[in-house]
C-alpha cells in the first residue's frame, strides 16, 4: 500500500508540473524504481489517473469533514466546506476536464461522479444554517446543481486566468453574497 501512495504522490507532483503530459517513466524515475514496478500496480496511466482522482476526492471529503466540525459562524463554515481543497492541492490546476474527456474519458467520468456524490455532510450543514436562521431557505437540490455545474464548467473552461482555488472562492462569494450591491459598497 505504501508504494501505491508513493506512486500517487509522485504522479500528482508531476501532474502539477506538467499536466496530463507526464509519463509513467517519469513517475518511476522520481521514485527510483523501474517502470515495470509501476505496471505491477497500474496496468496503464489511466489506471494511475483514476487512483489519483479517487485520492484527491478522499482528501477533499476529509477536509470537508474537518471544516464541518470546526466552530465559528455557520456562513463561514458553509463557504469553506463548499470550496474545500486540501492544502497540498491548492496549486493544482484542475482545469483539465476537457483534455481528460479527449484522452482519458473514464477519468473524466470519475471526476464528474465525485463532484455529484457525497453531498450529505454539506447538505446537513446547509440545513443547519437554515434551521438556525443564518441563511435563507433555498432549494438545496438547485444549489447543489449550480455548484456542481459551475465546478464542472471551471474544469472544462479554465480560461479566466485565475487559479482553480481562486475561481472556487469567487463562485462562493457570489453564491453567499449574491450580485446585488450592498449598502456599504460605493
Amino acid at each position: 500500500m505504501e508504494l501505491r501512495e508513493r506512486m500517487i504522490g509522485a504522479a500528482t507532483a508531476l501532474f502539477q508540473a506538467k499536466g496530463l503530459w507526464f509519463t509513467l517513466q517519469e513517475v518511476a524515475d522520481a521514485l527510483h524504481i523501474s517502470k515495470k514496478t509501476i505496471y505491477t500496480l497500474y496496468p496503464s496511466k489511466e489506471a494511475l489517473l483514476l487512483d489519483m482522482v479517487d485520492d484527491l476526492f478522499v482528501r477533499i471529503h476529509q477536509e470537508k469533514r474537518s471544516l464541518i466540525a470546526t466552530s465559528g459562524p455557520i456562513e463561514a463554515r458553509i463557504r469553506s466546506v463548499m470550496i474545500a481543497l486540501p492544502e497540498q492541492y491548492q496549486a493544482l490546476d484542475l482545469r483539465l476536464l476537457g483534455e481528460l474527456d479527449e484522452k482519458y474519458p473514464a477519468v473524466a467520468r470519475r471526476v464528474r461522479e465525485h463532484l455529484e456524490t457525497n453531498w450529505e455532510p454539506t447538505i446537513a450543514l446547509l440545513e443547519e444554517g437554515v434551521g438556525k436562521g443564518c441563511i435563507r431557505q433555498v432549494s438545496i437540490p438547485v444549489l447543489r446543481q449550480m455548484v456542481t455545474a459551475s465546478i464542472e464548467g471551471f474544469l472544462v473552461n479554465g480560461e479566466n486566468g485565475a487559479s482553480y482555488a481562486d475561481t472556487l472562492a469567487a463562485m462562493m462569494d457570489i453564491i453567499m453574497n449574491g450580485i446585488r450591491r450592498r449598502n456599504d459598497e460605493v
